[in-house]
């Protein structure tokens, strides 16, 4: 029986450090996706442009892929690379796409319209932002002032 006693006075503070355990559990916030403030399913508007012109696209991101280390798009690797030069292989189509850089937190949507291709830079885009302001860039030359909202 005295061997018994430890045991059980064991056993019955057991149950006393449940609720402790239990709230440490939840007080914990997931981490965010690697590649956020971009998550599959997402639809963002952007819009940008000066007194002289604008323009206006929205993105939907069906899925986001590593298009290569840490550099996050809606599109692979050869669709970002013609996105972001403005121009697509013969025969392919060119897409709007969308990258984030996880190293530099940087933010980019590409599209094209009217043989102008516009790229809507934002800097330090963190993981939560639902609205973002940045650069409006036209074929290589910044040019004003973009948001990119998610919708």
């Amino acid at each position: 029986m005295n061997k018994l006693l430890p045991l059980l006075a064991c056993a019955a503070l057991l149950p006393s450090c449940a609720p402790t355990l239990d709230a440490l559990g939840r007080n914990q916030t997931p981490a965010p996706a690697p590649s956020a403030p971009l998550l599959a399913g997402q639809t963002w508007e952007v819009e940008g442009g000066s007194l002289a012109v604008g323009s206006r696209m929205t993105f939907r991101l069906a899925e986001v892929l590593e298009a290569a280390p840490g550099i996050y798009s809606n599109l692979g690797p050869a669709g970002l690379l013609a996105a972001q030069r403005g121009r697509a292989e013969a025969g392919a189509t060119l897409f709007p796409a969308v990258s984030y850089s996880r190293l530099s937190q940087r933010l980019d949507f590409y599209w094209s319209e009217n043989g102008t291709d516009f790229n809507c830079r934002i800097d330090n885009a963190t993981p939560n932002a639902t609205r973002l302001s940045g650069r409006l860039f036209l074929s290589g030359s910044e040019f004003g002032s973009c948001t990119a909202q998610l919708r």
